[in-house]
């Protein structure tokens, strides 16, 4: 009879489950589906553009004009791509240097109390919204170059440097994670033999991590690639094939930007942005497809056991060794065995000098922090008061506020969060907890690395076209939150999928062994304990959403002077707000934007205060 009973309870729930099950691998298509429009709207935007018969695809790719106005039009797409090339190839030449030598600064020499005062700044230096970075450029960095080598006031000087400030968390982050998952049998191997910790450093460790070295900078130079507001802001927008870091260019993003903004006539100037952003996407998605080969290989994703792996860096690490230092040649080696050589002082100084270089180069990101803070809040703390908190935006800088846009911006990121926080820890549930293995997941889990490699941008068009035209939106809250919502959708994934992995395994075996099933030991036992770590997760990518400008500038309404009362209504957001006001002539208007990034910025420090006081409040309660 309770066998009977047993059966039927089981029973039972099977439908529940079925439906569950297909709830939580539907969250997990939506990034197939987020995938399928971007590559549908930049279709048909490239279809179209070519169908005006203003250029074919041959003088579209090997073209060396770009005027997409005027009575003889040219769409020749290198001067976009060198200007892009400058740009990203000169902020790497600034930030893989600097990014390296600070990576192997916190992984091999920093004590653990300046480790927990410098990973934070890094942190603090990626959490700024890039049309912060751009105000700073063009505000002060331009004016700076002016002087000191002659260059125009939009040049690609300034852009190269704050998108180097930009890339380099990227490159710090992700390097100093590969240098130390270097195994330490190699370093002890290194000592060993009498390598002093310098050498041990850069020729064992920096060898063994240049697979997850190389993959930081791919993913460095995508951003670079993909990066908007600072080029917009800073490079300006005359597209010229030169290389001339002091001149005025114009990138991939910055002309989509434009369109954008509305600075270029209806037609085809305005659906070349369509095959812009074709191009684009096909740009980035190939850096990463290596970036992510990179990290594979970097995993020992190929078929090696973890103790071969070792064993075989074990081989390559004292062979770097052993070509330390020949037998052969030795300066003036001594013939007491006790006193050190000229040589080994000649080791011990190169390697405090080297070891104070690279420990000055996260100083370098520390003084572009100081210096960016320091200039705004000279400029913008004084215009903060209740008027310019309430007021609505107005011609007359005396009289403008920013009550409706943040409101606005409020709106926004509440509709964000209830599109993507739901399916976001769906599609990582059903990832990490439930799915079989198999190419299905590969599938879908390659789709959301590659959707979350797509610049931001390019979301915008996607706003524009599917949500705000096709589905009859317009320029309302709702196309904006439903951008936002497939910009942050791998972001939340991925937090969320860290945090189901944090619990033991043994929560989920205890569960199973008393007869529950895989959704329940989930929802039960593994959900509960993970709700700390998805809720610093969900504020982290609010703060994102918060601070983006490109998605939106497609779809923000900029003669919404009133704050929004419905999902239906246009809004401004305060990262618009800071780029047109920076874009204006008027000094004065200068200074509201600066008055306005110190909002933005305290409103995202207060997201990131509460996610770091979740996540230190559940590890302190943590039991496992």
């Amino acid at each position: 009879m309770m066998e009977d009973s047993a059966h039927h309870f089981l029973d039972g729930r099977v439908p529940r489950n079925r439906f569950t099950y297909g709830a939580l691998f539907s969250a997990a298509s939506l990034s197939v589906i987020a995938s399928a429009l971007i590559i549908y709207t930049l279709a048909s935007g490239t279809v179209r553009f070519f169908d005006y018969g203003e250029a074919n695809l041959a003088e579209f790719l090997t073209g060396t004009n770009w005027l997409p106005n005027g009575r003889n039009p040219s769409f020749g797409i290198w001067p976009l791509l060198s200007g892009t090339a400058l740009i990203a190839i000169g902020s790497l030449a600034i930030s893989i240097p600097l990014g390296v030598a600070a990576a192997l600064h916190l992984g091999e020499f920093a004590s653990p109390r300046s480790r927990r005062v410098l990973k934070p700044i890094v942190e603090v230096l990626s959490g700024i919204p890039s049309v912060v970075h751009g105000f700073f450029a063009l505000l002060v960095i331009s004016p700076f170059m002016q002087r000191t080598i002659g260059a125009d006031y939009f040049n690609a000087a300034s852009a190269i440097i704050v998108v180097a400030a930009m890339i380099l968390p990227i490159i710090v982050s992700i390097s100093d994670d590969a240098i130390r998952a270097v195994p330490r049998e190699i370093k002890e191997a290194a000592l060993g033999l009498g390598a002093t910790r310098w050498e041990m450093a850069t020729r064992v460790v920096l060898p063994s991590a240049r697979s997850g070295i190389v993959a930081a900078i791919l993913l460095a130079l995508a951003r670079a690639v993909g990066e908007t507001m600072a080029v917009t802001m800073a490079a300006g927008s005359v597209a010229a094939l030169h290389f001339d870091p002091r001149l005025e260019v114009q990138t991939l993003t910055a002309y989509i930007a434009q369109v954008a903004t509305g600075d270029i006539p209806p037609g085809p100037a305005t659906e070349a942005g369509f095959a812009v952003g074709a191009t684009l996407f096909v740009l980035t998605y190939t850096v990463n497809i290596l970036a992510v080969g990179a990290t594979r290989k970097r995993l020992g994703v190929k078929r090696k056991g973890v103790a071969g792996r070792v064993s075989n860096l074990i081989k390559s690490g004292i062979a770097s060794i052993n070509g330390i230092w020949p037998t052969q040649g030795r300066l003036n080696v001594q013939a007491d065995p006790f006193l050190p050589s000229r040589y080994d002082i000649y080791r011990r100084r190169k390697e405090k000098f080297s070891r104070l270089v690279i420990s000055s180069s996260l100083f370098v990101g520390l003084a572009f922090l100081l210096v960016l803070l320091q200039t705004i809040l000279e400029t913008g703390l004084a215009g903060i008061d209740f008027d310019f908190l309430t007021d609505f935006p107005s011609a007359r800088p005396e009289n403008a506020g920013i009550g409706p846009t943040i409101w606005g911006s409020l709106w926004l990121i509440t509709l964000t969060m209830l599109f993507a926080l739901p399916a976001g820890i769906g599609a990582a549930v059903y990832l990490t907890e439930l799915a079989p293995v198999g190419l299905l997941n590969q599938f879908l889990r390659r789709t959301l690395q590659n959707l979350a490699a797509v610049p931001s941008i390019i979301f915008g068009l996607v706003g524009l076209y599917v949500f705000s035209r096709m589905f009859g939106f317009g320029l309302s809250l709702l196309t904006g939150s439903l951008t936002l919502a497939m910009m942050v959708l791998p972001m939340i994934v991925v937090t969320t999928e860290e945090a189901l992995l944090a619990v033991p395994k043994s929560f989920r075996d205890a569960a199973l062994g008393v007869g529950a099933t895989r959704w329940q030991a989930v929802r039960h036992h593994v959900l509960p304990n993970a709700i700390p770590g998805i809720a610093t997760g969900a504020i982290l990518s609010v703060a994102r959403a918060l601070g983006e400008t490109a998605p939106i500038l497609f779809v923000a309404s900029l003669f919404s002077k009133t704050a929004p009362t419905g999902i239906m209504d246009g809004f401004l957001a305060l990262p618009i707000q800071i780029f047109f006001w920076t874009r204006h002539p008027k000094e004065s208007f200068h200074d509201l934007a600066a008055s306005t990034i110190l909002v933005l910025l305290l409103l995202l420090l207060i997201l990131n205060f509460i996610a770091i006081f979740i996540r230190n409040r559940a590890e302190s309660r943590r039991t496992w």
